[in-house]
């Protein structure tokens, strides 16, 4: 393929990616069908075979995608060297900041629950995200504000089960009530692995946060 043909290629497979997770965002897998998606991306079976073979592998393609997004999105707040706790809170402030807004993350974390045992993506999509939530963990106790006893990759996989729950028991819908719900979660979990003494500056630092990302969500749904 020439440079501009692969270009083209790109851009129609990232057109039907987004057309499924529009689809996906809003509904259950076993109801959406490839003509919705081939409907909502205005695009040939051809072209949609060319770059999918199945439902499944537009699912799989949504899940690959929030999987390196979300490693790169970690790697971008590590390498600005701000402490560990703080990095850990904006890196999960930004997954629930897609969530919210962004159709392919919601989609891939709807995918996670429906689907995600198949092909073990649900335990792919799980253990990245623990590593990451581990890794800023490990750096917080080498900072002193995790207190010395903790088990990083338990608190890891705290936080992620938490949130999990919280799309179930919250309403991604309402972003300000799921930011607040989502800062309830914080606060609450802080003192199981936080130091003491750290605690005020840390539950400042997520009200600071909860604030940006309600600001941030609205703007969107504004301009949407």
């Amino acid at each position: 393929m020439t440079e501009t043909t692969d270009s083209r290629a790109d851009s129609t497979r990232l057109q039907i990616l987004r057309a499924a997770a529009r689809q996906f965002a809003r509904l259950p897998y076993h109801q959406v069908g490839l003509d919705d998606v081939l409907a909502e991306a205005e695009l040939t079976k051809g072209a949609m075979y060319f770059h999918f073979r199945s439902k499944h592998a537009l699912a799989l393609a949504i899940i690959d995608d929030q999987i390196t997004r979300s490693n790169q999105s970690i790697t971008e707040l590590l390498a600005r060297r701000f402490s560990g706790l703080e990095t850990l809170i904006d890196y999960s402030y930004q997954l629930a900041a897609r969530d919210i807004s962004e159709v392919i993350s919601r989609a891939a974390l709807h995918l996670v629950e429906s689907i995600g045992r198949i092909d073990g993506l649900q335990a792919k999509l799980h253990k990245e995200w623990i590593d990451n939530l581990t890794v800023a963990i490990q750096r917080g106790m080498s900072e002193g504000d995790v207190v010395e006893d903790c088990d990083p990759q338990a608190v890891g996989q705290l936080l992620a089960s938490a949130y999990m729950g919280l799309r179930q028991t919250s309403n991604l819908d309402e972003p300000e009530l799921f930011l607040r719900d989502f800062e309830k979660l914080w606060v609450l979990a802080l003192p199981g692995f936080v130091r003491p003494e750290r605690l005020d500056y840390f539950r400042q630092f997520i009200n600071r946060r909860t604030t940006i990302a309600i600001a941030s969500t609205s703007a969107l749904a504004g301009s949407s």
